[in-house]
């Protein structure tokens, strides 16, 4: 090509050249830059996170509160529970007297010293009066014997319970105390022998010793002492026994 050709050629148009080279140019390389760019703006914006973790946190609680209703759904109500009754014989029966049912003849020779008791009168609370080492004191419980007659007899729990304590006391003699199933303290106490052992279950007319003697009521000769207990105040045994003796 001559000096007058080069001169004559025209001049390159670097607008023109620069569309070229981007149609020269892979097609997806723009579509791609821009979802890059897209994808940075979308995850910058401060709104996105905070949106996603309350979403979350939707989800979870949802699917807690559909657990937590199933199962109380299939959970029964306490109150729709059947009642346990209560079987045992302190619970279900009458108090007895504590007198071997084979036993005649044993009565009542002393009784419970209340003078708050309606009808009390000087005679009935003088005879409840127990005379001990040149003293009166009134009696914490009653007393059963066979007037006239110095015959042992069987002793039985007038409730059902378990055996707390036996001893042999050097005033009042063979010792038994039960704690009943109803929260009483019973106490046995002037006997001869005992049968039963600390820590025994024993039930309502269950033998647990033979009517013996005590130095403290020494002129009411062979016989038994019942004494009671509620919250370690002392009760009334007649209040919990039947109307009459054996």
């Amino acid at each position: 090509m001559s000096q007058d050709d080069e001169k004559n050629k025209p001049l390159a148009d670097p607008k023109t050249d620069a569309v070229k080279e981007a149609d020269a140019s892979t097609p997806g390389d723009e579509n791609e830059d821009w979802d890059l760019t897209g994808y940075r703006r979308f995850y910058s914006r401060r709104w996105l996170l905070p949106a996603l973790y309350l979403t979350a946190a939707a989800l979870i609680i949802a699917f807690m509160y559909g657990q937590a209703s199933r199962l109380l759904h299939n959970t029964k109500s306490p109150q729709a529970e059947t009642p346990v009754t209560q079987t045992t014989a302190t619970a279900s029966q009458p108090w007895i007297w504590p007198v071997a049912a084979d036993t005649t003849g044993v009565k009542l020779t002393k009784g419970y010293y209340d003078a708050s008791e309606k009808g009390a009168t000087v005679q009935s609370l003088a005879s409840n009066l127990v005379h001990y080492d040149n003293s009166y004191q009134g009696s914490t419980g009653i007393d059963l014997g066979i007037p006239g007659s110095h015959r042992s007899f069987g002793v039985v729990a007038a409730a059902s319970g378990v055996v707390s304590q036996v001893t042999n006391d050097q005033v009042m003699g063979e010792t038994v105390i039960i704690n009943t199933n109803n929260g009483y303290q019973t106490v046995y106490q002037s006997l001869g022998s005992a049968s039963v052992k600390v820590g025994e279950h024993v039930l309502q007319g269950q033998l647990i010793g033979s009517s013996g003697y005590n130095m403290r009521e020494s002129g009411l000769g062979n016989h038994v002492f019942f004494e009671v207990e509620k919250n370690h105040t002392l009760v009334n045994p007649e209040s919990l026994l039947p109307q009459a003796t054996a």
